[in-house]
């Protein structure tokens, strides 16, 4: 399964800032064709081997400086307590937080220094107002929500052209679960097909394994056993069929061929 986008992000913010339009939820916001999205990229990177620049006049936190052209941007890392308990491992801990023209001649108008200007009240310096916001968090479980959905209906395609292909039982195991798909002929215009899942006691991500075998409505499933594929389900399985017509058949064989 692909592994889910582990980029420097942009918060909305920042996005506001470069005036660059919001992509639709497939298209990973770290992954954003703008030169200061592209260049934060290399940040962690660089942390790591001790030679990204930090902002010194942001003190509250570090602040890491990103140069692209005459753009600029503010990198910080998130850790622990500031991730939100269901982000995966190593998602969202890096975050453009804001971003703007150099301004070499005009230092008061320069980015660091509006930035500073922006975080400062009275004495005390706070970058909060840099960090990601409920907006931010949700976007990012928006993405992998997609993503997921993407990567499920991938494998189940692959899973019924395998089975249509072989007329065997066509098995894949994915986050500690397996799915088995079973597709057997008919009368020559139709054939059954079959959903078994191991480990999924969620409904309703059953029902979106169902959900994407395109061609065929929620409401042509039932579940076995019964009269069309006579299965019975073993301990710990969840086994639905359907009706497959020849044209859907078709139509799972070609995307197949075009995902591989």
């Amino acid at each position: 399964m692909t592994q889910v986008s582990n980029g420097v992000r942009p918060t909305k913010r920042c996005l506001t800032d470069l005036d660059v339009p919001l992509p639709d939820l497939g298209h990973p916001l770290d992954e954003i064709t703008h030169r200061v999205v592209a260049d934060a990229q290399a940040i962690p990177e660089q942390r790591d081997a001790g030679g990204a620049e930090r902002i010194s006049s942001l003190r509250d936190r570090v602040w890491f400086k990103v140069k692209s052209g005459d753009y600029r941007g503010a990198v910080t890392n998130l850790r622990g307590h500031e991730l939100p308990n269901e982000t995966p491992t190593g998602v969202g801990e890096w975050w453009i937080g804001a971003a703007g023209h150099r301004q070499a001649d005009s230092p008061q108008r320069d980015f660091y220094e509006t930035i500073k200007r922006e975080c400062t009240v009275g004495k005390t310096i706070s970058t909060t107002r840099l960090l990601p916001v409920d907006w931010d968090w949700k976007r990012l479980a928006a993405e992998h929500a997609v993503a997921w959905r993407r990567e499920m209906k991938h494998l189940v395609i692959r899973l019924i052209a395998m089975s249509l292909t072989t007329g065997d039982l066509a098995v894949a195991e994915f986050r500690q679960h397996r799915l088995k798909a079973l597709a057997r002929a008919g009368n020559g215009h139709e054939a059954y097909l079959a959903i078994i899942a191991e480990g999924i006691p969620d409904p309703e991500v059953f029902a979106l394994l169902l959900d994407c075998v395109p061609g065929i409505s929620v409401d042509d499933w039932q579940p076995e056993p019964s009269p069309l594929a006579d299965m019975k389900p073993s301990p710990g399985e969840i086994i639905w069929s359907t009706l497959l017509p020849s044209a859907v058949a078709h139509t799972i064989l070609e995307l197949a061929d075009a995902i591989e």
